[in-house]
């Protein structure tokens, strides 16, 4: 118990070192493995873990007993979703492997395949790092469960759940475990707590509902369904349409993989948050092999995948998304935006008038916030309009509409949308921040734009953008002083974003900091701006003895 609660402790405070993440495997000793091995590094430490996989392998093949280039090579290929070739791998090492990615693998197959009794061998026996090992007290407590040891819901879980932040997740998997050992009272008890925790993970919610409607308390069930923070997720919106049709909430029955997928999908997304992207895929790639339906870790894999510069793989992990899944139209909607953001515009569109094309409200606001980026104002403008008459109490197709008419120089029917936007929603701060910075460009209500905007920032501090209004509404306003110190902040928050520099500089000339004024300006040209050249021209020139009017770019 001791040692369990020690890498608790270890994983809470923010996935301890992998050999995909902080530490490395030792290079091997000979000439043509040692190559290898130094490529998978170099690409394992810019998260290209399909070629890290493929050169440790590469490397493992010439000296195949060592065990630490093992775990990289496996551990690399789950972080590159690689399911396959960390199979092949695997199958190479001795039975009695020292490598925990290997047996990690290997017990999440055995737990699949129901040799419970395999997966839990193959699974007590992980020794490694924190997240390592927390992932095998995760399927290990599930290869139990599925011996019937129904104690283990006890001895494995509870010393856990005031380990943060995984407290209302573990509740979940506690909940989970009694529901599959009939314990119903228990179940629905973990399940509240873990709602009082925060629980946000659909599967888990739709879980909670499904138990409510199999003991009678369906209309419980529902308001699970409707009250979640989550009730738009796609998973949660199919279930409430299946409640309401007299029919299960859950796709499929529990099995105690599916219980273990779920736990690893939220593991992950607290992985992410705290920028382990490595963990964070790892146990996205096992979820997957636990449960091959679980379509939100391929969301999830996905998105990361694209925040890494993958944009390939992304497409390929969102392709392997069915047509039928609750998922499909938002797997279209991410491939589309995937496209915009690799040049390919109108393969986007075509992609997002497919899935436009299904009814779906989400992915048609998309299809008109794909035309709004690529500069089409005239087609995501009638695209909002057709949204708005089905629709005209959502705020966020206003707001949405009111940006394409300001672009296209309408700016009283645009002002009117975004001012219908926030008497619908008053306190939205990208609304507000937008009207606001709009006015403030202008030269028009300038202190109520400067209220606006001041409201927008408490109600999102961190908002590089937000800040950035504020204080370019000082600057406006002649307020140099208080204008620099928003501006430092903003920049602080968000130093590679071009206008913020741009900003910055303009400030710094104004107080008559110039050699600063023109660092920001080449850092902001370094961004590739839309404005290049009226920046080179302040370069070049420095700003006119007045403030001039400055257009809105964001």
């Amino acid at each position: 118990m001791i040692r369990k609660l020690a890498w608790a402790a270890c994983v809470a405070l923010a996935a301890c070192a992998t050999t995909t993440n902080d530490s490395q495997p030792p290079a091997p000793v000979g000439r043509a493995d040692y190559a290898d091995f130094l490529v998978g590094r170099v690409a394992n430490l810019n998260a290209d873990y399909a070629a890290a996989a493929e050169r440790y392998q590469a490397a493992l093949i010439r000296a195949p007993h060592d065990q630490d280039l093992l775990d990289g090579a496996v551990s690399a290929a789950l972080a590159a979703g690689d399911i396959e070739r960390g199979r092949r791998i695997v199958r190479s090492a001795p039975e009695d492997t020292t490598s925990p990615y290997a047996r990690l693998l290997r017990g999440a197959d055995d737990l699949s395949a129901r040799h419970f009794r395999d997966a839990a061998r193959e699974l007590a026996a992980v020794r490694g790092g924190g997240a390592q090992e927390f992932a095998a007290a995760i399927l290990g407590m599930w290869a139990k469960a599925g011996q019937g040891q129904a104690d283990v819901i006890d001895d494995d879980l509870r010393p856990l759940l005031t380990v943060r932040p995984f407290g209302s997740l573990l509740n979940a998997q506690q909940a989970m475990a009694y529901d599959l050992a009939g314990r119903n009272a228990e179940a629905l008890q973990a399940y509240a707590s873990a709602a009082e925790g925060g629980l946000w993970l659909p599967q888990a919610i739709v879980r909670h509902a499904d138990l409510l409607a199999r003991t009678g308390a369906g209309e419980q069930a529902g308001a699970v369904l409707s009250d979640s923070a989550n009730a738009g997720n796609p998973e949660i919106v199919a279930a409430a349409a299946h409640l309401a049709a007299g029919q299960s909430p859950a796709a499929a029955a529990l099995t105690p993989a599916r219980a273990a997928a779920i736990g690893l999908y939220g593991v992950s997304a607290i992985y992410f948050q705290q920028s382990d992207s490595a963990n964070g895929l790892i146990a996205l790639t096992l979820a997957q092999m636990l449960d091959p339906t679980l379509d939100a870790a391929r969301i999830a894999a996905a998105t990361q995948q694209a925040r890494l510069g993958h944009a390939d793989r992304a497409i390929e992990t969102l392709q392997a998304i069915p047509a039928a899944s609750a998922y499909a139209s938002s797997a279209r909607v991410m491939e589309a935006w995937t496209l915009v953001d690799e040049g390919r515009g109108d393969d986007a569109v075509t992609l997002a008038q497919q899935a436009a094309a299904s009814g779906d409200v989400r992915a048609t606001r998309a299809l008109g916030d794909i035309y709004r980026q690529l500069g089409r104002y005239d087609a995501a403008e009638g695209v909002y309009s057709t949204l708005i008459t089905a629709h005209p109490d959502d705020w966020r197709l206003y707001f949405a509409r009111g940006a394409v008419l300001m672009r296209t120089d309408r700016v009283a029917d645009g002002e009117a949308d975004l001012q219908r936007a926030l008497a619908l929603s008053p306190d939205q701060p990208d609304v507000l921040n937008y009207l606001g910075y709009a006015w403030i460009d202008q030269g028009v209500r300038l202190q109520e734009a400067l209220g606006m905007i001041q409201r927008a920032v408490a109600l999102r501090p961190d908002s590089a953008a937000i800040v950035d209004s504020l204080g370019w509404a000082y600057y406006r306003m002649g307020d140099y002083p208080r204008a620099l110190d928003a501006l430092e902040r903003a920049v602080q928050i968000d130093p590679g974003d071009a206008t913020l520099n741009e900003h910055l500089g303009d400030v710094y000339w104004r107080v008559g900091r110039r050699t600063e004024a023109r660092f920001q300006w080449n850092h902001a040209l370094a961004q590739s701006p839309d404005d290049a050249d009226a920046i080179r021209a302040k370069l070049a020139h420095g700003l006119p003895a007045a403030a001039v009017n400055h257009p809105a770019r964001r």
